[in-house]
């Protein structure tokens, strides 16, 4: 981690930055060697903090959690299962007398009072416009119980993310850029809907392209746009991609299928370094699709439209979501035939996980199917309501049968030995080695890509 060491001589205020890792089933702290997808936030709030404090930044998936040291105000981040872990480590530093503020979807959808016991301060909404009012407030010792956004910030004149802080040590292949937040779409199970409301907000191209050349400047040049739909707005990706050709980048996303519609587009998105989309396929069920909001999606063209995408060299990972309200028993051979038939190199599968602050979430619970709040035990792998078309004891566990076997050794060379998409020799390890990591976490009762 790099550390301010004159501004500890100097005597400034010291700002701690956390973002807690997930949990597995059984409730502990997920851990791991490095991270290989690191988040925006802390980089973000660190590049918002104006001069005068000393800044570190810990990820606890690879940090132990500085509890010793004197921070004279810890931020914590959250998200997730990730949520209940903020909490206890907000707890532990109130514990010591450090002043604690909790952010982040987690928090937000979740209210100002569901946090409120764990922190001095709870802020609701996006950042950019709060934290340095927080900040100002705190140095004139006025801090409030809760900041709340009274508007979308404008995402035109964004700093570039302190990425120097983030612990070289530790990282893995990629560093994150965002060009646009937010869906057009209104999935009833989304958190992304929930935070950001029915907006899609792009930032300006030359700036995205200037926190690319930040990263470069770092030694890396491998982008994850953490963009929840980066192929949606077809005039502003074009011109993204377009602009992207002359960085000579490696970069993977997230996507909804829509762009497997427009050639001209991939062409553009692979010339521009595009190696990897992931793709929300959620469910081959059309009952299910309509009943959750995603009626756009036809189950009998996903495998043309990815083809289309693998025929431009760039290979599709994807989402998929089991237990949901059209779901029955043969839920789990359907979708496992559909990623085993199209090979599907990296695919992750979660169990349907209504989120608080969806409307999946207010529905559920007013028809009275929640069967725990435990907030630890949204993980994505875990059945926290009743389904309607699965009992609940049949869908956890045909869940993990069905992972175990997509991750067994033979699952993973079936899927990857015949990639069709153009791989580089780089990706084909890196896959490779994200579906070793993923059949780890298996093992170990950790759902995949939670961390």
């Amino acid at each position: 981690m790099i550390r301010s060491h004159s501004a500890r001589r100097s005597g400034l205020p010291r700002i701690l930055l956390v973002a807690p890792t997930a949990l597995d089933v059984r409730g502990r702290p997920i851990r791991q060697r490095r991270l290989y997808l690191p988040g925006l936030t802390l980089p973000m709030l660190a590049a918002l903090t104006p001069p005068g404090y000393e800044l570190r930044l810990v990820s606890q998936a690879v940090h132990a959690i500085p509890y010793h040291e004197h921070w004279d105000l810890v931020g914590i981040t959250t998200m997730g299962s990730g949520l209940v872990e903020s909490w206890r480590i907000a707890d532990e530093f109130r514990r010591r007398g450090r002043t604690v503020v909790l952010g982040g979807i987690g928090a937000t959808l979740l209210g100002p009072q569901g946090s409120a016991a764990h922190a001095d301060a709870v802020v609701l909404g996006e950042a950019e416009e709060l934290w340095p009012r927080l900040l100002a407030d705190f140095a004139a010792g006025r801090l409030e119980a809760v900041y709340r956004a009274a508007r979308l910030p404008p995402l035109d004149d964004l700093p570039v993310p302190r990425y120097d802080l983030l612990d070289r040590r530790k990282l893995g292949f990629w560093l994150p850029v965002q060009a646009a937040r937010g869906c057009p779409f209104a999935c009833d199970y989304c958190s992304v809907t929930a935070f950001f409301g029915h907006h899609y907000r792009k930032r300006p191209i030359a700036q995205v392209v200037r926190d690319v050349r930040a990263a470069g400047r770092l030694g890396i040049r491998r982008i994850a746009f953490i963009d929840d739909n980066i192929g949606v707005d077809w005039d502003y990706c074009g011109a993204l991609w377009e602009a992207l050709i002359p960085e000579r980048i490696t970069w993977m996303s997230q996507s909804s299928l829509h762009v497997a519609d427009r050639p001209d587009l991939l062409r553009l998105a692979r010339a521009s370094g595009c190696t990897l989309l992931s793709i929300g396929i959620e469910s081959t069920t059309p009952a299910s699709l309509q009943l959750h909001g995603k009626h756009w999606h036809d189950p009998h063209h996903y495998d043309a439209a990815i083809r289309q995408i693998r025929a431009h060299g760039i290979d599709v990972s994807t989402e998929m979501i089991v237990g949901m309200e059209g779901d029955d028993p043969d839920v789990f051979r359907r979708t496992y035939d559909f990623i085993m038939r199209n090979e599907i190199s990296v695919p992750r599968v979660h169990i349907l996980t209504p989120i608080p602050g969806t409307p999946l979430f207010a529905r559920l619970e007013q028809q009275g199917r929640m069967l725990t709040t435990d907030f630890g035990r949204y993980t994505g792998g875990q059945v926290v309501f009743e389904p309607r078309g699965i009992d609940a004891a049949t869908l956890q566990q045909e869940y993990w049968l069905m992972y175990h076997r997509l991750f067994s050794v033979r699952g993973i060379i079936q899927r990857n030995r015949h990639n069709p998409a153009a791989q580089s020799p780089f990706m084909r390890a890196f896959l490779f080695g994200v579906n070793l990591h993923y059949r780890s976490h298996l093992r170990h009762g950790i759902t995949p890509g939670i961390v």
